[in-house]
């Protein structure tokens, strides 16, 4: 049977550029860019995405459309040996999508109970079996679109889900630029403080939310790289997606801190910022339960294209390397998902269920969320500049480019790249221990 082809380029941009969009870029990069020079940081951020984040997300497309399978095919094609750094890329997107479905849950739940106008506070929220409940329902809505391919599923969804993001974030920075004390908030995001460029960790930092941010580690874009045709050019892709990626959150930053300031409260991230903290927002203000939900779906829309490609891993991993339909694959792999997200999506109700004196989503979030990413990203970027033809990677990633970096790229993932991840994987252990 012939391998399906995305249907157009803008679909695979706009589904690539979903992937990327997570939950991350809306709560967590402009906490991040405030805490560490505000607009000072934008430029070890804008540097991280050339140096390393386009470079990687160019690999990883390059092998997927090389091969025209999944990440386990993909790494037994180059050797036998790597296969288990293609199941381990699988394993993790797996068990991070479990978790990350029991938030995307959640945005579900305040959107709906901001339309039928009901408070909902979160405290009490997690601690009943609704956080269970909307974790079914969001894993169901997931495989439907899964299930129809990546044309009629995939690409038809994002084509929908990631304008909507994009109209819904801009209502929502034209609402928050309009308050009192916006100016405040943008002072806080953007004021420069380029002493801060001296501290290692603040490039660290903008390492890692890059390479977060981009989804590289996942096999997500390697996954979504073996349904390209051979026109795309890789290079020029991974860069319209990256800046897509970097406007986002950057904009994001354009909603949160003005919210925020203009209503008095401290400027957090997370969990915290969404489901604590604007809802008490929202609930002071005129027409506030339009806002609340119309910030829910927009945090929903981001979660579920996002949860899409995760689990579009597993899938084409399946059919590629079994004989399941996609059906069967994205019926096992969603029941899978359900097994592993429970314990997560009981972490916080009456059960309290804790590893290590940790809630299980918060563990399993900091090492499969964090360490084993990075890892994973460590692992592809080696077996393909180490045990892979230099020739045949080269020519592919340079393929249809209007610009090459000529004899840079390969080199750069080959023996920097690796040695930055390193240096973030043990950055990301000396925090936790810390």
């Amino acid at each position: 049977m012939p391998r399906e082809h995305w249907g157009s380029q803008l679909g695979f941009l706009l589904a690539a550029i979903g992937s990327a969009l997570g939950l991350g870029n809306v709560w967590r990069f402009p906490y991040v860019a405030g805490q560490n020079g505000g607009g000072a940081f934008l430029i070890p951020y804008i540097l991280s995405l050339l140096l390393f984040g386009i470079p990687l997300a160019v690999l990883e497309f390059a092998v997927g459309r090389h091969f025209k399978r999944s990440i386990v095919t993909a790494m037994r094609f180059i050797r036998r040996e790597l296969i288990w750094i293609g199941i381990g890329a699988v394993l993790v997107s797996t068990i991070v999508l479990s978790y990350y479905l029991v938030i995307t849950g959640w945005t579900l739940a305040f959107f709906l109970f901001a339309v039928t106008n009901i408070d909902l506070v979160f405290e009490n929220f997690i601690q009943t079996y609704l956080s269970p409940g909307f974790f079914i329902i969001v894993v169901l809505i997931m495989a439907m679109i899964v299930v129809k391919g990546i044309r009629g599923g995939i690409e038809s969804a994002n084509k929908v889900l990631v304008p909507a993001f994009i109209l819904l974030l801009a209502f929502m920075i034209v609402y928050a630029l309009m308050l009192p004390n916006a100016r405040a908030g943008i002072s806080f995001y953007l004021t420069p403080d380029f002493a801060k460029l001296a501290d290692f960790s603040v490039w660290i930092a903008a390492f890692g939310q890059a390479f977060f941010s981009l989804g590289v580690g996942f096999g997500i874009l390697l996954t979504y790289g073996s349904y390209l045709e051979e026109d795309i050019s890789l290079i020029s892709n991974a860069g319209i997606i990256a800046l897509s990626d970097l406007l986002i959150a950057f904009s994001s930053g354009l909603l949160i801190f003005p919210i925020v300031f203009s209503f008095g409260f401290e400027p957090t991230a997370g969990v915290s910022l969404a489901f604590i903290t604007l809802p008490l927002i929202f609930a002071q203000i005129s027409y506030g339960a339009v806002l609340a939900a119309i910030f829910f779906l927009l945090l929903f829309f981001a979660a579920l294209t996002s949860a899409i490609s995760l689990l579009e891993v597993g899938v084409t991993a399946l059919v590629d390397e079994t004989a399941l339909s996609r059906f069967r694959a994205t019926a096992l792999l969603s029941g899978i998902v359900l097994v592993l997200g429970l314990p997560a999506a009981l972490s916080y109700s009456g059960l309290n269920l804790q590893l290590f004196n940790m809630p299980v989503l918060d563990l399993v979030d900091q090492f499969f969320g964090t360490l084993c990413i990075i890892l994973s990203a460590l692992l592809i970027a080696i077996a393909v500049t180490w045990f892979f033809k230099k020739q045949v990677i080269e020519t592919e990633m340079n393929r249809n480019a209007r610009w090459t970096l000529g004899d840079l790229l390969f080199p750069l993932i080959k023996y920097v790249i690796p040695l930055v991840l390193l240096l973030v994987f043990i950055a990301e252990i000396a925090a936790y221990f810390s």
